[in-house]
């Protein structure tokens, strides 16, 4: 997605970081230099030391985090892209006596100045298909129709939503659901988004989270949708980069 291949060399930071560098050409007619790394580990301790050493080495105006995640069914599609609007730490609780528990999410939204770049850039439903068909047809990508595992998208174009972030692999659609209780747009569940904001934060550096649906977080959970959803993530993402951006 970035005109990075498998043969490409990395290159190393300091402590020994891998990490490439892309340039994408943007609808302003400018160069937009692309630093892309890996975390290599997930959950969201290694994801905000990885990021928050990127940030120091590196100084970016924006960070990006893409991958996969699990999706609610009925709410999403396997192989949607979703971006971000608000992440929800949903680890966080004061364990009572008694053997109750009392919730204490965090959350986090995008730099407001992102948040309108996300939204215009949404809204350009046409032109935002368009690009993204023919990146997918140029990568050779395309949706099954059915899969045994739940709905399959039918459309290139991502959406908004609320996504729940914690250490836990989630595997069970009622505790999927109940993050909802948390925040009743919950729609995606995931590992690393609370480590990606809360390193950017502390930097003050604008951040996003663009994920691929690769699941519904339930026992028909398996590998089949992972490079699919991941490299659908990575599209939107350089798309985003190129067309969406403000600054």
């Amino acid at each position: 997605a970035f005109g990075i291949d498998e043969e490409t060399p990395a290159a190393k930071t300091h402590i020994g970081q891998n990490h490439w560098r892309a340039q994408l050409q943007t609808v302003k007619g400018t160069l937009a230099t692309c630093t892309i790394a890996t975390f290599g580990t997930a959950g969201n301790v290694d994801a905000a030391a990885t990021t928050a050493t990127l940030l120091m080495e590196f100084k970016p105006k924006l960070v990006i985090m893409i991958g996969i995640a699990a999706g609610m069914r009925e709410k999403t599609a396997l192989g949607d892209v979703v971006i971000s609007d608000r992440v929800v730490a949903y680890e966080g609780a004061a364990l009572l006596a008694g053997g109750h528990t009392e919730l204490r999410p965090e959350m986090y939204r995008p730099a407001f100045s992102v948040q309108q770049d996300v939204s215009n850039y949404l809204a350009s439903t046409r032109s935002v298909t368009e690009r993204l068909t023919q990146a997918w047809e140029k990568q050779g990508l395309q949706y099954p129709e059915t899969s045994k595992a739940g709905d399959v998208a039918k459309g290139v174009m991502p959406k908004a939503a609320t996504i729940a972030s914690g250490e836990k692999l989630l595997r069970d659609p009622e505790k999927f659901r109940r993050q909802q209780e948390l925040h009743g747009k919950v729609e995606v569940a995931e590992m690393e988004a609370v480590g990606i904001f809360a390193a950017c934060t502390q930097h003050g550096t604008p951040s996003l989270v663009i994920r691929g649906i690769s699941d519904f977080g339930d026992d028909k959970k398996d590998n089949s949708f992972h490079d699919l959803a991941s490299r659908a993530a990575a599209i939107v993402a350089a798309d985003m980069v190129a067309f969406g951006m403000g600054s």
